[in-house]
């Protein structure tokens, strides 16, 4: 699908102000200013993102309160159990929990949900399971906030139960004795752009104070909750939470303990996806660590995720990460079956091309893999995407969204037809009857068309800059690199070169297209991984929209060119 660049062109006093005042140059300027940052003080806190400043302007009473609530559990010999998530979001925030209340010595029960057994969210089963161990105070991470019904269970049996939980709510909230969710009040703290690890985090701070003044640690040290940024870094960068604000000073303390690897269980994680210490950021955490960890949950259960991070054996933290690596390569070939399956549906739909929405099913489609499946729809056909698995007359399903149009929005307005739904603007869950998948189809079309408009189908490239090749030069990429930790909301700058001469071109491991380019008296190697570029002759003149890539490469720094779009002039 051919896409439009948009070149983000900042007014060039802004720059000219940011620049002096900041002592930087023009370029970085220019790309603070694209990321709203447009003062010399901003910049500092952009540019060297401190720990001090989590808690500047910081309303954490609620957060007092949970604290309180567990301090008083601990002392009145509550058995206290965790019910988290199946994903990485919700893996690292229990480990988060059961880590520190280990350091005090306190066993804490956990339970985890099977995606395919138990689905999704807080359910009987996992009540069931938590009252065998002795639970009678639920901590519910990553879940909790839709689900009314379990909650009300456990309060049934006289249970005291606190959320922390960083979806959107409902209307009506669940009968908890306390809720941690920063969707429930718009206090302009940031704390809304944490996933469930970094609310958890947050807690743990107050409960390490709480556990401070009544005398805990006058004979034992502290925990020390840096070393634990690890997990919030993992859950972040899984979860897809802007890299902005709050999150970006946890993902920069936290993708430094991922590089220095105090966590035995990481260690062999990073090892079993070939990532080095000194490679560590936060493409390596998204596209290498998480979908590692990822596939326990996605595939069958998600506690040897869990395990691992946790695990101090080597023999079998080594024993974990294999099974890892097994149940990731089988969700890969299962991801690639189903896509294909929902491509033939796509193309085979009459009169598709007309259509604002994709609405795909197949008969036990694995639900593990069918967001990924959605993803992949609406990155080919650029339309809001939604994949369901049917099952004994009931379908579960995942969407994704593109720009501009709020899914989980869209999905009130249909919920007639739905049984359960939650999520946000980009993507969701649901469940249906089968017998109202075509209706609901129907529905979720008009519903599109009526809240979307024609420029929202044309997919957009947004890139930061023009940059010649030839002003690429080693201190320009470390001044760049300051803008790091990148990730949404701060993506990796994308940059443009006009007419630029291809030297040389090559397909290279089948599926990736090398070039040798020149501009002036500079040549540079460009590469675009898993490739849908036709091959380019020697001479060709291009239009290149790239990142800048510097890594160590069998003991060399080399710099690099990643493409992520080009037209050919020529």
């Amino acid at each position: 699908m051919s896409c439009q660049w948009k070149i983000s062109a900042p007014d060039n006093s802004k720059i000219e102000r940011l620049r002096a005042e900041a002592g930087i140059s023009p370029l970085l300027a220019w790309l603070l200013i694209n990321r709203k940052i447009e003062t010399a003080a901003e910049a500092q806190k952009f540019l060297s993102p401190q720990y001090a400043h989590l808690f500047e302007n910081m309303d954490l009473q609620q957060f007092a309160q949970a604290a309180t609530m567990i301090l008083d559990a601990v002392a009145a010999g509550k058995k206290i159990g965790v019910h988290g998530d199946y994903d990485v979001d919700g893996i690292t925030a229990t480990a988060l929990l059961i880590d520190f209340f280990s350091a005090l010595g306190v066993k804490l029960e956990y339970f985890l949900p099977h995606r395919i057994d138990d689905g999704y969210g807080l359910r009987e089963t996992g009540i069931k399971a938590l009252e065998q161990k002795g639970v009678n105070f639920l901590i519910a991470v990553d879940c909790g906030i839709s689900d009314h019904d379990a909650i009300k269970r456990a309060k049934d049996r006289g249970w005291q139960v606190l959320i922390v939980d960083h979806h959107r709510p409902s209307e009506e909230l669940p009968p908890a004795d306390l809720i941690i969710d920063p969707h429930l009040k718009d206090d302009g703290s940031g704390l809304e752009l944490l996933c469930s690890a970094g609310l958890v985090f947050f807690l743990l701070l107050l409960l390490r104070r709480g556990f401070r003044d009544r005398g805990l640690f006058k004979d034992k040290p502290e925990p020390n909750l840096r070393r634990s940024l690890d997990l919030v870094a993992l859950g972040t960068v899984a979860d897809v939470a802007p890299a902005l604000g709050l999150n970006r000073i946890l993902l920069n303390y936290g993708i430094k303990e991922i590089a220095e690897s105090g966590r035995f269980g990481l260690r062999v994680l990073k090892k079993r996806a070939g990532v080095k210490d000194d490679e560590v950021g936060y493409g390596q955490v998204a596209f290498r660590l998480a979908p590692r960890l990822n596939a326990a949950g996605r595939i069958n259960e998600a506690d040897l995720g869990l395990e691992l991070l946790l695990c101090s054996d080597p023999k079998r933290a080594n024993e974990l990460a294999d099974e890892l690596e097994k149940r990731n390569q089988l969700r890969q070939r299962i991801e690639v079956q189903i896509l294909n399956e929902a491509q033939a549906q796509v193309e085979a739909l009459p009169g598709f091309a007309q259509k604002k929405s994709v609405v795909v099913a197949g008969v036990d489609w694995h639900p593990g893999v069918i967001g990924i499946v959605a993803q992949r729809l609406r990155e080919q056909f650029y339309r809001p995407a939604i994949a369901i698995s049917l099952h004994n007359g009931v379908g579960k399903g995942s969407g994704r969204s593109i720009a501009g149009f709020d899914l989980y929005s869209g999905l009130t307005r249909c919920s007639g037809h739905l049984l359960e739904f939650g999520g946000h603007a980009l993507a969701c869950g649901l469940s249906l009857k089968e017998s109202e998948l075509d209706n609901f189809r129907s529905a979720f079309e008009k519903v599109v068309a009526e809240g979307s408009s024609a420029e929202m189908f044309e997919p957009v490239l947004n890139c930061d800059a023009e940059l010649p090749l030839f002003k690429i030069t080693p201190d320009l990429i470390d001044e760049l690199g300051k803008l790091k930790p990148f990730g949404p909301g701060n993506p990796e700058p994308l940059l443009v070169a006009r007419s630029v001469t291809v030297v040389d071109c090559q397909v290279r491991k089948e599926r990736h297209l090398w070039l040798l380019l020149r501009e002036r008296d500079s040549s540079m190697e460009a590469w675009s991984f898993w490739t849908r570029f036709e091959p380019l002759k020697p001479g060709q003149l291009i239009d290149l929209a790239y990142n800048i890539d510097r890594s160590s490469y069998q003991g060399k720094v080399r710099t690099r060119l990643i493409i992520k779009d080009l037209k050919k002039l020529s």
